[in-house]
Parts: C-alpha cells; structure tokens; sequence
C-alpha cells in the first residue's frame, strides 16, 4: 500500500539523454550567453549536471511550466566557471585544513589512549561508552588494515608479532578521517575527551565532537570534487553557548552553513599550526568572492579582518 502510494505522488523519471550539441542548444534557449564551441569545451571536460550544478545560482526565481527555470538575462558562460573556479579552489583549501587537523586528531587520540590505558587499551570495549559503535569501529578497523598491507610498517610488524591488531599508535595512522571522529566521540572517559577538546580552545567535547562530524562532510566532498560553497549538511555543528572572545564571530552565524564550521577549522589550525600558510590564503580567496556568495554561505562583512583570520595578528585568546 505505501509503495502504490509512493508511486502515485512520484513518476518515473522520463527525460531523455541529450546530445551535447542538445545541451548546448538548452542552455543557449534558457538564456546563458557564450559561443557555442567554448560550451562545448567546458561540456566536455565536466558534464552538463556538474555544469548547471553551478549555473542554478543564476536562475531566476521563477519556474517554467516544463520545470525548467529560465538564466538571468546577461549571465555569461564565464560567470559560472568563475563561480566553478571559486569553489574548486575552495575545495584545495578545505582540504589543507583537514590535513592539519587530521594529523593532530591523530596525535592527540594516541598520546590520550596510550598514556590512560597502554599500547593495546583502545581494543577494550570497557574503555569506550557505546558497545555497539564500538564494535562498529573494530570492524572497520580491520577492513582498513586488511587494505593496508601494503604499508611497510603495518608489513614490517606482522612479521615480527602475532597480534591480531597493532598499538594504538600505529592503528591511528591508518585510520580515515571519519574513523578517527567516531573514535573520538566514543571515548568513554568524559575526562580525556574533555582534555583533548580544550587542547585546542573549544570548551566542550560536545562542540568537537559535532564539529569533526560535519567538517567530515565537507572534507570528503571536497576530497571527491563535490560542489562545497553552497553546501548545508543535515547536520549541525553544537552551538558555542559560552563563545571565548576569539570566536565572538560566531555569535549571531548559522551552524548548517560553512562559515560556521570553516571558522572553527581555522580556530583549531591557528591553536595546532600557528605558522600555517592555509588560513592566509583562504582568507584571500574568500574576499575575491562575490559579496552574493559570501553572504549565501554567511560570511559576515569585514569578516577578514578578525584576528582569527589573521594569523599574524592571532593571540589564540
């Protein structure tokens, strides 16, 4: 009964398949203003969906009756591939910013695991508050070091010891990114999470914890060529409730829009990589964008001139 109803409420999906000169053709009629051969070199390179997965900020607000949307009239086909490059480039950066964070992440599970429990502590599920994220986390464990043979020293230790697992130090390095957070969250010692947390300015594991698990999602589209800029996971980053002075920009922000979580990121590179070079070149790259963007991602106005995006001027206070 509820799949007939489903059905009824959504047909199948009927368009056809275009041919790129089809496309072309579309695009043109719908109003995008370029030369037919320099589309047909960008619809060769990205695809017609990635495409208007970009050219959608410059519909007009108006449905057609074919569900189509008409382009604002004077938008460019160089319009959208600098709004393209933006978020491309923004992409590079989110990346760097996860690499230091990830780097950290890992040290910080490591010297906490390793100094509260030894070498092999993290395979204890007494040590952790959730059984069954547990579990969950030791098979993916052993899923990552079944494609990590390869790896000199996960190679180099099996042929010297029989453990089933490596030390916790070892284990961390070929843990992902998401790993690393769900390990994280369910440490069961509010203490060492709470230590870790403060190691880099935030006030409550809480606020690390929803902060890794979103920053997760920007960091995997962007490391698989996801549009990022416009991006408002399902989730949100905990809300700050004591903000330190140093994030007083986040007091009036929307936690489901990136600049939320993108200035925490920065907040924790500037307390573990003072001598970063990301945050300047972010910064850089988000004042070349288009107040319209910035504004859609929540930016606020003169937002660059903070101390927190300024890492020669940041205290960490």
């Amino acid at each position: 009964r509820f799949q007939t109803h489903f059905l009824t409420l959504n047909p199948n999906f009927s368009k056809p398949s275009l041919s790129l000169d089809k496309q072309i053709e579309q695009l043109q009629s719908r109003g995008l203003d370029c030369e037919k051969e320099a589309l047909k070199q960008v619809l060769q390179r990205m695809s017609y969906y990635r495409f208007t997965g970009y050219l959608w900020w410059y519909y007009e607000d108006d449905e057609q009756e074919n569900g189509e949307h008409r382009i604002e009239k004077g938008t460019q086909l160089e319009d959208v591939l600098r709004l393209y490059e933006f978020d491309a480039r923004l992409r590079s950066h989110i990346l760097e910013l996860a690499h230091i964070i990830e780097v950290w992440l890992r040290a910080a599970i490591t010297n906490k695991l390793a100094e509260n429990y030894g070498p092999f502590g993290y395979l204890e599920a007494r040590n952790f508050h959730g059984r069954g994220a547990f579990s969950r986390d030791i098979k993916e464990l052993e899923e990552r070091l079944e494609l990590s043979d390869g790896e000199p020293f996960i190679s180099s230790y099996r042929r010297k010891y029989h453990d089933r697992f490596p030390p916790i130090w070892m284990a961390t390095e070929i843990m992902s990114f998401g790993q690393l957070s769900k390990w994280y969250d369910n440490i069961g010692s509010e203490r060492i999470r709470k230590d870790i947390a403060k190691s880099v300015g935030l006030p409550a594991s809480m606020i690390l914890v929803s902060f890794l698990r979103v920053f997760t999602i920007f960091r995997n589209a962007a490391a698989h060529h996801s549009r990022v800029w416009s991006r408002r996971p399902n989730i949100r980053v905990a809300e700050l409730r004591n903000i330190p002075d140093c994030l007083n920009l986040l007091a009036d922000a929307d936690s489901n829009k990136i600049f939320y979580t993108l200035t925490i990121a920065v907040f924790i590179v500037q307390k573990v990589h003072p001598d970063n070079q990301v945050v300047d070149s972010l910064r850089d790259l988000l004042v070349s964008a288009d107040e319209e963007w910035l504004a859609w991602m929540d930016f606020p106005q003169d937002f660059e001139f903070d101390a927190i995006w300024n890492p020669n001027n940041y205290s960490g206070d």
